[in-house]
């Protein structure tokens, strides 16, 4: 049986309290009430994406080392208005089957205090109260997991500690990510006109797109922390490139509607279609549009470049970020490995 080793030097900055909004699947919880016990905190928001990929990997973490003694608590740190709504992270809980403590942090008071850096994060605390790591990367799985066997190990767990799983974090880039938020605030627009912050504002396409920017034409008014279709039914478009990447697109809707999408000036191939895009017997594809979700849409090709086209069928459509993502290949499937 091999020993672990100290990887990351511990920090002795004591963790913030918990004071949050309110709590899903618990009563309120103390930080200071669990000195002795190795805490994880796992910083998300149910409409990015990358949090909800790294959700499935704490799940998985929860069942298996809850039982030896981790108390894992997501810190939920809504990006828009609409995901500072109980409702609406209930839902969402239900659906991935979260049953650990989630405490609701609308205003960011919590992600503040502890200073994270990105969403998604996941903060471990020692059993001394004090924060061991932070790590807002999520190509960092297996130090994580090292580092969560090596504090129970310090807490005094001697039993047999579960098999060392590699994620595949490779350092070539394979299950890259990325995200283009359409909001004058943080926004990627890449027309030459440039935001005109909560004004109507006439787009034109300049045909020539740049990767990490999305590109308007139409009437479009930018907010914020979104883009929202003001022009005529079928006239106004946004365009998103991809490299090789799949494309989901966060879209809410203030009547039920569709957006139309087409590839390179053409429609869509079904090899090119994801789950949430329908096709007609024309041959038209498209995605129906409610209330704000994320709609897996393109499915991209490893080096391929298209420029995928969205059309709102009427004013009232509002855009809020395009994730793009490309999945590791076969040769990053996951293996087990004893490490204690």
């Amino acid at each position: 049986m091999k020993t672990l080793r100290q990887t990351y030097q511990p920090q002795s900055v004591r963790a913030p309290e918990l004071y949050g909004d309110r709590w899903f699947n618990s009563e309120p919880l103390s930080l200071r009430a669990a000195e002795g016990e190795i805490v994880l905190l796992f910083f998300w928001s149910y409409t990015s994406p990358g949090s909800l990929r790294m959700l499935q990997v704490i799940n998985e973490w929860y069942e298996t080392y809850a039982p030896l003694g981790l108390i894992c608590i997501g810190v939920h740190a809504p990006e828009f208005p609409f995901a500072r709504l109980a409702k609406n992270v209930e839902e969402v809980l239900r659906e991935k089957k979260v049953s650990f403590p989630v405490v609701a942090d609308n205003d960011r008071v919590i992600t503040e205090a502890y200073r994270i850096p990105d969403i998604p994060s996941v903060v471990l605390v020692g059993s001394n109260g004090n924060i061991y790591d932070i790590v807002a990367s999520l190509s960092s799985f297996t130090r994580l997991e090292r580092s969560l066997q090596y504090l129970l190990r310090q807490s005094g767990f001697f039993g047999e500690l579960p098999p060392l799983r590699s994620y595949g974090d490779a350092p070539d880039g394979r299950g890259r990510s990325m995200e283009l938020m359409t909001g004058y605030l943080h926004g990627s627009l890449g027309n030459t006109e440039g935001y005109s912050p909560e004004l109507p504002a006439e787009y034109r396409d300049p045909r020539f797109y740049v990767a990490g920017k999305f590109y308007a034409h139409g009437i479009w008014r930018a907010e914020r922390n979104a883009f929202h279709y003001d022009g005529p039914p079928n006239e106004g478009y946004l365009v998103c490139s991809s490299s090789g990447e799949d494309i989901d697109v966060l879209i809410g809707s203030e009547q039920r509607t569709s957006v139309s999408i087409r590839v390179d000036e053409a429609s869509m191939l079904l090899e090119q279609m994801r789950t949430d895009v329908k096709r007609d017997a024309k041959g038209n594809s498209s995605i129906a549009v409610g209330d704000p979700q994320f709609y897996a849409v393109f499915r991209g090709l490893q080096h391929q470049q298209h420029a995928v086209k969205f059309i709102p069928a009427q004013s009232g459509v509002t855009f809020y970020k395009f994730s793009l993502h490309s999945e590791p290949t076969d040769d990053d499937a996951p293996a087990s490995v004893r490490n204690n």
